[in-house]
């Protein structure tokens, strides 16, 4: 275990110093093709930036904060499932008329353990938290996830992502055709990618979200870290006896 913990925290390092740097899209690779439409292609791209004093961010909560964070006690108004990616998922109100997507099965801890450490290396993340279980008016039978479900809509192991105003997704981008190829940022980036073991780098997991007049870049699908290497049959995701072996 000890040496498991010096391995994640050598990674975190050389992450943290191959991200040094800051470099604007601009200053990279200005003919990589990405998707961002016309009415954005102006504004700056950017993948990283300085998290500052890493010891004084709030780990547990996140990018989002406590003050974004669900109440565990609350009671949430069903909307609709949603039948894409792999996961059962579905969307829910809460009593502020906050939207959040619930996704449960193997993915809603790793995930949220995951969102947290690339927050602290400082890349952007969306705003994900995991309550053990929430309760949930007006729930159907799901087409998927009944499992993890018990009488009264009480709904167990799950990842919230908090649906935030102001943020507008434009596009998808790929790991080897973007702005940042080569730079210190992306680097950062794919260090962080070995050390949570992330297997599943598909372009429609990386996000580009319009968010306070720039571009920013995003993997925006952390299910499948902390698992256990191998192919399609034999490798995990949140399986932390894999994932230390």
């Amino acid at each position: 275990m000890r040496r498991l913990k010096s391995v994640a925290t050598t990674l975190l390092i050389l992450c943290l110093a191959s991200a040094a740097a800051p470099a604007s899209a601009q200053e990279h690779h200005k003919d990589q093709k990405h998707k961002p439409r016309k009415s954005t292609v102006d504004l700056p791209a950017v993948l990283w930036r300085d998290p500052g004093d890493i010891s004084a961010r709030n780990l547990f909560y996140g990018a989002g904060g406590r003050e974004d964070a669900p109440d565990p006690r609350g009671t949430f108004i069903f909307d609709k499932e949603d039948m894409e990616g792999t996961s059962p998922k579905f969307n829910v109100k809460d009593a502020n008329g906050v939207e959040w997507r619930v996704k449960l099965g193997a993915e809603p801890q790793c995930e949220t353990a995951a969102t947290r450490l690339l927050w602290a290396a400082g890349y952007f993340v969306d705003e994900d938290y995991y309550l053990p279980e929430l309760r949930v008016e007006g729930l159907p039978k799901l087409r998927r996830g009944r499992k993890f479900v018990t009488e009264g809509g009480i709904v167990h192991r799950a990842r919230l992502k908090r649906k935030t105003h102001g943020i507008k997704k434009i596009g998808n981008w790929d790991w080897f055709q973007n702005p940042f190829v080569s730079s210190k940022e992306l680097n950062g980036l794919r260090v962080m990618m070995v050390l949570m073991n992330n297997w599943d780098l598909k372009e429609i997991n990386n996000a580009i979200d319009v968010v306070d007049g720039e571009q920013r870049y995003v993997v925006s699908d952390l299910g499948a870290s902390f698992g256990k290497t191998g192919n399609s049959i034999t490798r995990s995701k949140g399986d932390l006896k894999g994932y230390k072996e």
